[in-house]
């Protein structure tokens, strides 16, 4: 649950901007980003390690991210650190009256209520967690790295076309042995994917 002051809630956060999403189905899309800090995991290979630590987050309530914050893209992406680990409800409803289009980044180890009524979900499961898929997801990222096989992909809610295979950090190990995964399982209709906003060298 998010922090509780005055009966208002509050996320720790580590930085809100705006870029291209640079991932997944909504890969190129103007999108403004919302991090939170905190996660349950801490995969060694993760590119925001920085979200790692919420003492160095500000707690913000929606207020304040609302207001102070430029929100200049109609698709925000909630992502962190782990923002399942906190209740976004409220500050999921108050970007919808903004008429915002309202996703989330999650490693899919928590449940996500109905009522957040997010939009869109993209879970990227871990081998931390032995890739547990607790929430229902419009898309899923595995990254590629040296533990990673076919069945590593859940069995459960399988969002069909929408399975993306991840390159490890660039390594050229890891786009090749998505690509041969992808062409001897073609009844799977995997996906490769890439980190477009690293191509291009923006945040």
């Amino acid at each position: 649950m998010s922090k509780l002051v005055m009966n208002k809630a509050l996320y720790p956060i580590v930085e809100i901007f705006s870029s291209i999403q640079g991932e997944g189905f909504h890969m190129g899309k103007g999108s403004t980003f919302i991090r939170v800090a905190g996660c349950n995991l801490r995969c060694s290979w993760c590119d925001t390690q920085h979200s790692f630590d919420v003492s160095k987050a500000r707690w913000m309530s929606v207020e304040e991210i609302i207001e102070e914050s430029e929100i200049t893209h109609q698709h925000v992406v909630i992502t962190g650190g782990e923002p399942t680990l906190y209740d976004l409800g409220p500050l999921v409803q108050e970007l919808h009256k903004l008429g915002k289009y309202v996703a989330i980044e999650t490693n899919g180890t928590n449940p996500i209520p109905a009522d957040w009524a997010l939009d869109w979900i993209t879970a990227s499961p871990k081998p931390g967690s032995d890739f547990a898929l607790c929430c229902q997801a419009d898309e899923l990222k595995y990254v590629v790295d040296d533990e990673f096989t076919i069945d590593c992909i859940t069995k459960q809610y399988l969002p069909e076309g929408r399975i993306f295979l991840q390159v490890e950090s660039g390594r050229q190990e890891s786009a090749q042995k998505g690509y041969e995964l992808i062409n001897s399982h073609p009844d799977r209709r995997l996906r490769m994917g890439i980190q477009l906003h690293k191509i291009l060298d923006v945040r």
